[in-house]
């Protein structure tokens, strides 16, 4: 899915799993802020998402923007070619075919990622980097989506 946030705004979305008789948080699936698109992938067994304004500080508003959030096919989101390269910033995913080892780093001022890989046949998402880790080399063992999760500028390479 896409989730496009307003101009001054914060949001936060978490998935939701709902029944009759229960409704279940899971993880969050990102924090926007800006009017840029993040694109993310709702795991397996949730079919919900809550999505809530955050306030900056406890004395000031949540913001006025709108939000819009809408589903992706797999077509549309931007594919890790045959040793080609892609770069980005934040939260993003990635269409991935086949099965080939990947290099990634992390180049924003915290420094901090995680890649995380769904088989295209769905599943539970499997986290692929190390906690701590800023840059280095993982497999990826077929076709799938790879969720890019990070703070700053981004970079995968495909080997």
């Amino acid at each position: 899915m896409e989730f496009t946030g307003g101009l001054t705004t914060s949001f936060e979305v978490v998935a939701v799993r709902r029944s009759t008789t229960r409704k279940e948080y899971g993880g969050k699936l990102l924090h926007a802020y800006g009017p840029g698109a993040h694109r993310v992938l709702l795991p397996g067994g949730y079919d919900r998402v809550e999505v809530t304004r955050v306030k900056p500080r406890p004395s000031s508003g949540t913001g006025f923007s709108r939000w819009r959030l809408r589903t992706v096919e797999a077509a549309e989101l931007p594919a890790l070619a045959d040793s080609g390269t892609m770069s980005g910033r934040n939260e993003d995913l990635v269409y991935f075919e086949g099965h080939a080892r990947v290099s990634y780093a992390w180049l924003g001022a915290t420094e901090h990622g995680e890649l995380h890989f769904t088989s295209a046949s769905g599943g539970t998402a499997r986290r692929l980097t190390r906690q701590g880790d800023i840059r280095g080399e993982v497999t990826v063992p077929g076709s799938g989506f790879l969720a890019i999760s990070t703070w700053g500028k981004w970079t995968l390479e495909r080997r």
